[in-house]
């Protein structure tokens, strides 16, 4: 490989974190995950700078073609990065589940309140009727009025 290649990793490198700082600064990537993708960058930057490492490191472990180890390293900086958003993906499933019992929890409650309210205000605004003697007894009055039976405004039920 020539010097130029290096170089134009290096700067792929370095648009990358500079992407991803952007991204963070802009609240679209959360801190947590983005460790990960600057980790990734940043042993890309290195490789870029020394590419003589990636070689070393193949000889040291028996690989006689140092661009598979690089590929074999990707790979696996992949397959933990995805472990890591499985898991994340886990637990935010596990939250939706949980917030999604709490809001049918509250809900219910507030329609039990909404019937308590409703039933209280109906038998409040229900005079007291006294059958015997026709009268109602209102309560802003405080003494008993002759109310007309009008059987019109009854409600069917």
């Amino acid at each position: 490989m020539k010097l130029n290649i290096y170089f134009v990793s290096f700067c792929i490198s370095v648009a990358y974190v500079t992407t991803i700082l952007f991204l963070i600064r802009n609240r679209k990537l959360k801190e947590q995950y983005a460790l990960l993708w600057l980790l990734m960058s940043a042993i890309m930057m290195v490789l870029s700078l020394f590419p003589s490492l990636l070689d070393e490191l193949a000889v040291r472990i028996d690989i006689y073609y140092a661009p598979s180890l690089l590929y074999l390293l990707s790979v696996v900086a992949l397959l933990f990065i995805l472990l890591h958003l499985t898991i994340a993906v886990s637990s935010l499933t596990h939250r939706v589940v949980v917030l999604t019992q709490t809001l049918g929890l509250q809900e219910d409650r507030i329609q039990q309140l909404e019937r308590q309210v409703a039933e209280k205000a109906a038998e409040d605004s229900k005079p007291n009727l006294n059958r015997s003697t026709n009268q109602v007894c209102l309560p802003s009055l405080g003494h008993p009025a002759a109310v007309p039976q009008d059987r019109s405004r009854e409600v069917i039920r």
